[in-house]
């Protein structure tokens, strides 16, 4: 496969998995993973797995990425056998990773520097939105660029938006991920609450799921007690990270967050719990020890 009829993807985990596979389904894929049985066990006909992402970003001309965080990014794209090692002219880098603006500013313009445009494109609904393609995209960069990639994006997420010039996508993703948080802790910590009462718990999650209270996080954190499964969709190290870096842009804008740095301390000791594999739902448990 060539650069004229291969689409590249960079990482293939519980999010970025199921997103190659539904851009497998219309066009051929060449793919990598720093852990390679993860990308053998998706090779198939029409997918190739690459030996670098070098190789990734020598053979497709349009490339994306879903990796864990800024480090990931870093080294994937600047690493001795990263994308930049290749001849980037004409290429698209379309990267769904939630990283720090900082970092997605500074890879856009070294990627520029070698002929290619940096999309900058995080993405929400959780590892049940990356299974049935219907994620929400917020993207920042050219808007030319959006439009040559916007098909495939379709092929992975339901609503897909262009946000402004690179780095607002990312900042968007950051303060949307910033609610989401506060609404799962409020949750978690509503429901314990109600059963602390002696309330029964269908009860309190009809009465809430049908009123003022209901959210997304509500949902998930109910059917995560109920199944007793904290097996991570997003788990509490992502979440923290997140978390981390949405309080470094409220630091640099000199905005207060009076909430999120509650919500960072909350998280942190759930983290140093030894929870940071499970899913953030696994936040409902912080009342088991007291």
């Amino acid at each position: 496969m060539t650069s004229n009829d291969c689409l590249g993807f960079l990482g293939l985990g519980v999010m970025g998995l199921p997103m190659a596979q539904h851009l497998a389904q219309q066009h051929p894929l060449v793919v990598f993973n720093r852990t390679r049985e993860k990308a053998e066990a998706l090779a198939g006909s029409d997918i190739e797995v690459a030996q670098t992402p070098a190789e990734v970003a020598a053979r497709c001309r349009l490339i994306f990425c879903m990796l864990a965080n800024d480090e990931a990014v870093s080294h994937v794209m600047r690493g001795p056998a990263g994308v930049f090692q290749s001849d980037l002219r004409d290429r698209i880098i379309v990267d769904h990773s939630t990283i720090s603006p900082r970092l997605t500013r500074t890879l856009a313009a070294e990627a520029g520097q070698r002929g290619a445009v940096w999309l900058d494109a995080p993405v929400t609904g959780g590892d049940i939105g990356a299974r049935e393609g219907t994620l929400t995209m917020m993207v920042g960069g050219p808007r030319e660029a959006f439009e040559v990639v916007l098909p495939y994006l379709r092929e992975m997420g339901r609503l897909i938006v262009h946000v402004g010039p690179v780095g607002q996508g990312q900042m968007l993703k950051l303060v949307a991920n910033l609610v989401s948080a506060l609404n799962l802790m409020a949750a978690s910590e509503g429901v314990r609450m109600a059963l602390d009462l002696g309330l029964g718990l269908d009860e309190a999650a009809l009465v809430m799921q049908n009123g003022s209270a209901q959210s997304f996080e509500l949902t998930k954190v109910l059917d995560r007690v109920r199944r007793k499964d904290f097996t991570p969709g997003f788990s509490v190290a992502h979440r923290y990270k997140d978390l981390k870096l949405a309080l470094d842009l409220a630091r640099e804008a000199r905005f207060p967050a009076d909430l999120a740095w509650s919500a960072e301390r909350l998280y942190r000791e759930h983290l140093a719990r030894g929870y940071g594999a499970q899913d953030e739902s696994s936040y409902w448990t912080r009342w088991d020890e007291g």
